[in-house]
């Protein structure tokens, strides 16, 4: 019975040896292994952007002379502010120029040229840059320099409302 044992102890030993060799000699030949991989994102590009421009009518009630019958500066001058907002969704910050144009104006049935006679309408400031987003001012200034030449264009003036039409454009940069 010791032989038996011996040799079943011996068998064991044997087969624990040739697993443990093999196992160092499997393990002792792996590499490290390597791959490449790309990744890619597809770049879009800008869409056009659509903007608006608003602005308000805007009124003075005050009651205008011609320069000789008043203090000059005060009592013949008018100044109508305008508010104009350009925006669009996607376009806050962007930069252009605002454009302002006097299209027409009218007092009664008078002509322009008999307007023009009688009155200066300039387009003062707020004029040039602009950002989308941000509020920009507008001055209109309105001065009755002269008095009316007669009769018929002084019916048309008294207690007249002098309506000018203005066009505000924005060129985008």
């Amino acid at each position: 019975m010791k032989r038996k044992g011996l040799l079943i102890g011996s068998l064991l030993f044997v087969a624990l040896l040739v697993t443990s060799v093999t196992f160092a000699f499997w393990a002792s030949g792996i590499l490290g292994e390597n791959d490449e991989a790309t990744g890619t994102i597809t770049i879009g590009e800008g869409e056009e952007v659509q903007t608006t421009v608003s602005v308000a009518d805007e009124s003075e009630d005050n009651n205008l002379v011609p320069t000789a019958y008043g203090d000059a500066g005060v009592d013949d001058t008018d100044v109508l502010e305008f508010t104009v907002v350009w925006e669009g969704t996607g376009a806050t910050g962007a930069t252009g120029t605002l454009n302002v144009t006097i299209d027409s104006y009218s007092l009664g049935s008078l002509s322009e040229n008999e307007i023009d006679q009688m009155f200066s309408i300039n387009v003062t400031s707020g004029t040039g840059a602009i950002t989308a987003g941000t509020d920009q001012s507008v001055e209109v200034e309105v001065i009755f320099h002269t008095e009316p030449a007669n009769q018929s264009i002084y019916d048309e003036v008294a207690n007249g409302t002098l309506s000018i039409t203005l066009t505000f454009d924005v060129d985008a940069d």
